[in-house]
């Protein structure tokens, strides 16, 4: 329990641990034996002595000493050496003794890009614990100070973390203000596989999607002076939990893909979105006017890696009068890969109070399915989806015949639209 409150209150935490060292690491001096190492960060006003501090990989504990070993300033002039002190919101990394080593078998010589400032501490041995391994948790920890930090969630052996996160890439900490948890950390997103003494990569992995087919229009053709549904789902493809965002919807009069002022409709604040989770965001088009549209949606978020994603359009039909049915997308895949899973079934009727039928057909003219059976409507208008299922399974890939049968007071109204359903 004490130690449980030392993780929660510490001042330092543990924000990167590299293990799998690029190139081999089998013996003394090797590059996998002396490029290990672990970042710290400290994310407290104060500035604390680590001096004293030990780190343990669970297999042997070390003391934490200063770096006093200057061959270092010969590649980095800038980094801090010869103290113990971490400055307040800085790094520090704990460095393999033989960093600096003479042996420089097996290449891979001093390898990472430090930057200035950073401050470099190491261990009395030649290995950080026994040697990190890929499977191995880590604690950072001072019982004089009261900090205390982990990696690799070491009290939680039934969650198999840490594992290997490929060669020459780091196990980097997403949300520094989180706790060590296994969706808490993720392989290094940088270039060259690590970032040493800086801001973690994933700390900025943000990113926003949305697509046609996460966008739903009820109904995809109405008439002058209905109004139009519109839900749209944000998905979010980074790593971090994301809120500060809007979403801006435009009417695209004339189809050249770019937003003009008079085109604008709203800029919707975003709704918070947690990472591989998606939020669903709403708005209504008042009285569209007589002609086919094309609305175009734009996620605007600065800090978005992968704004090619961001962009979205969807067209609609506004008509003088219709009876009859409307079918949305022309090829509906049920696969449940989230993309034109099912089939939008807008129905118009001449009045309300009648009992409408509405099935599905084979090619054969093999009823397949009901979706409403003789029911009594009582709205002239409403949207219905089939989600390729029928009551003796899924239904084969193929063309089938949507059909409306409405019988009302003046008569009897009847509509067919064909629809292709691909597996």
């Amino acid at each position: 329990m004490i130690l449980l409150f030392l993780l929660l209150n510490s001042r330092i935490i543990i924000t990167e641990v590299m293990s799998n060292v690029k190139g081999s690491d089998t013996g003394a001096g090797s590059p996998g034996d002396r490029n290990e190492y672990v970042e710290i960060y400290n994310q407290s006003p104060d500035t604390i002595d680590l001096a004293g501090f030990e780190i343990s990989d669970f297999d042997a504990t070390d003391i934490l000493y200063s770096w006093d070993d200057e061959e270092i300033l010969i590649k980095y002039p800038g980094l801090r050496i010869h103290s113990t002190l971490i400055y307040p919101y800085s790094y520090a990394l704990i460095l393999d003794p033989e960093y600096t080593s003479n042996d420089t078998s097996g290449g891979y010589v001093q390898p990472y890009d430090i930057p200035d400032s950073t401050l470099i501490i190491t261990i009395g041995n030649t290995t950080i614990g026994n040697g990190l391994q890929t499977s191995d948790p880590i604690i950072v920890y001072s019982l004089v100070s009261g900090d205390s930090s982990t990696f690799g969630t070491p009290f939680d052996t039934a969650d198999h973390f840490p594992s290997d996160p490929g060669d020459g890439i780091s196990w980097e900490r997403i949300e520094c203000a989180e706790p060590d948890d296994s969706t808490n950390w993720h392989p290094s997103l940088d270039s060259t596989g690590c970032t040493p003494g800086r801001e973690n990569s994933t700390t900025s992995a943000y990113d926003l999607a949305i697509s046609a087919a996460s966008i739903t229009l009820i109904p995809t053709e109405l008439k002058v002076g209905e109004d139009l549904e519109i839900e749209i789902w944000v998905k979010n493809l980074g790593l971090r939990k994301t809120s500060n965002y809007t979403l801006t919807i435009y009417d695209d009069e004339n189809r050249d893909s770019i937003l003009n002022n008079s085109e604008l409709l709203v800029q919707l604040d975003g709704e918070t979105v947690l990472p591989d989770d998606s939020t669903k965001l709403y708005f209504t088009y008042e009285h569209p006017g007589q002609r086919i549209h094309n609305l175009g949606f734009v996620v605007n978020y600065p800090e978005d890696r992968n704004p090619a994603n961001n962009l979205a359009f969807k067209t609609f039909k506004v008509v003088g009068d219709f009876c009859g049915l409307a079918l949305s997308p022309e090829v509906f895949t049920p696969d449940n890969d989230g993309i034109d899973d099912q089939l939008q079934i807008d129905y118009r009727l001449p009045e309300s109070g009648g009992k409408l039928t509405l099935s599905i057909f084979d090619t054969r003219g093999i009823l397949v399915h009901n979706l409403i059976n003789n029911e009594i409507i009582s709205q002239e208008n409403g949207t219905i989806f089939w989600n390729g299922n029928t009551t003796k399974g899924k239904a084969p890939t193929g063309m089938y015949i949507i059909y409306l049968e409405y019988r009302y007071q003046k008569g009897l109204t009847k509509a067919k639209k064909l629809a292709v359903l691909s597996r």
